[in-house]
């Protein structure tokens, strides 16, 4: 028997392109470097559960049961990666530089060159994303995607992708506003839930589409418990407005950098007192909830050139 050849990692590749119909079969065009993935078919044997006289199951009670197909895409993205995701996770195409958050959200495919064969998901939109960092490490976003179905096809049959390749943003990058004063931070969560309904299968094998449910943005951020930082603790319910930038002045040719801005309408922060975890400093930690304030949403971004 021949040795079994090796898969490896490495050799992966992703890509994707937006869908114009939900569920349409598009060739993918924009590449990514990416740090891992699991999106994955999770298939189904339904069988008859009668009586049958025998703790013995039969082969013959079984049916092809319906599919999902979803899981978690983690990036480090570069400027040019958010310009892509951003409309995907907020839902709105871009007004100039601004993204804004929207009802509904675009479909897209999704390929993964896995080596021995190619796969690819149609129908896929963004369930989730977790925009993270923490100090001394890169800016990673975290994608949990829902899809409507899976294709294989053989190895060599994905596209010649080329990734954009302008520097990434680390988290000294940061500058983070809070109850209208500049703060240190140790780390920080952003989430964008989309709250997508995952189990309408109606009468078929596969989702026959993923509407967008409840939305809910949370910010979770690490500050030191110093009397710079005693008015984050017990703030009034109405919360403030803050802004989470990200600003990277060499970010590529063209163009020399880019910044990212979240501008948040209110933050509203439930109490959370610090404790003491022994001898190592005191921590606060802060979970926001961004919401709506009148007319202004409760998120909007900017990302443009800093040129």
């Amino acid at each position: 028997m021949a040795p079994t050849t090796a898969s490896m990692g490495h050799q992966a590749q992703l890509g994707t392109k937006n869908e114009t119909t939900y569920g349409s079969a598009v060739t993918v065009d924009q590449g990514f470097v990416f740090t891992s993935e699991s999106i994955v078919k999770r298939g189904v044997i339904v069988e008859r559960s009668g009586l049958r006289g025998t703790r013995s199951h039969q082969a013959l009670d079984t049916r092809t049961g319906p599919y999902t197909v979803g899981g978690r895409l983690t990036l480090e993205p570069t400027p040019e990666d958010l310009a892509i995701w951003l409309p995907r996770i907020l839902g709105a195409d871009p007004s100039g530089t601004t993204y804004d958050l929207a009802e509904t959200l675009p479909s897209f495919t999704l390929a993964i060159d896995r080596v021995a064969r190619v796969f690819t998901y149609a129908g896929c939109k963004v369930d989730r994303a977790t925009f993270s960092g923490s100090q001394g490490g890169l800016l990673r976003l975290a994608l949990d995607i829902v899809a409507q179905s899976e294709a294989v096809a053989a190895a060599g049959t994905f596209p010649a992708l080329s990734p954009n390749n302008s520097q990434p943003y680390i988290f000294s990058d940061l500058a983070l506003t809070l109850a209208s004063t500049a703060r240190e931070v140790k780390e920080f969560e952003l989430v964008i839930d989309n709250g997508l309904i995952t189990d309408r299968f109606m009468n078929s094998l596969v989702i026959t589409s993923a509407p967008e449910g409840d939305r809910t943005i949370m910010l979770r951020t690490m500050h030191a418990w110093a009397a710079e930082n005693a008015d984050l603790y017990a703030q009034a319910l109405a919360g403030a407005a803050g802004t989470l930038e990200l600003t990277n002045a060499l970010g590529g040719t063209p163009p020399d950098g880019y910044r990212t801005t979240f501008s948040f309408a209110t933050l509203q922060v439930p109490d959370r007192s610090p404790s003491v975890p022994g001898r190592d400093e005191l921590m606060l930690n802060l979970e926001m909830m961004a919401r709506r304030v009148g007319s202004t949403p409760e998120l909007s971004v900017t990302h443009d050139s800093t040129s």
